[in-house]
């Protein structure tokens, strides 16, 4: 098992992924808390290392090239998120033993089933080995 923030990283990405993947190929505003649930900031105005974790999943997966937005807004939102086309393309792969279904299906069956486990081998096996 793979240590807890690396877990969260997995699921927050998969959150990410089938979130554009539901609104393809609508451009909308992505809330941070939509990721990570509702944050109270500190008394200085920080966000928690959970908000922050999450927030650096968007951005991460921006910079590995699978979404794109226009703007962030301090930490708690982005502007005209959408999936890019290497994104969508791989969410819509069959998977090889079961041509019915799809990698996207897949992502939100281990989510819903909270099954970590199959969930950070999907998002390695298919985002960060690539």
């Amino acid at each position: 098992m793979l240590d807890v923030h690396i877990d969260d990283f997995f699921k927050d990405c998969a959150v990410i992924l089938l979130h554009g993947f539901k609104y393809f190929p609508t451009k909308q505003t992505f809330y941070t808390e939509d990721i990570s649930g509702p944050d109270d900031a500190d008394e200085f105005g920080l966000h928690s290392p959970r908000h922050l974790a999450a927030f650096g999943a968007i951005i991460w997966l921006q910079e590995e090239g699978y979404i794109r937005f226009s703007e962030v807004d301090r930490q708690e939102s982005v502007d005209e998120f959408v999936l890019t086309s290497k994104a969508f393309t791989r969410l819509l792969q069959a998977d090889k033993e079961d041509p019915t279904t799809s990698l996207v299906q897949k992502i939100e069956f281990a989510r819903l089933q909270g099954d970590s486990i199959s969930l950070a081998y999907l998002m390695r096996e298919h985002f960060l080995l690539r």
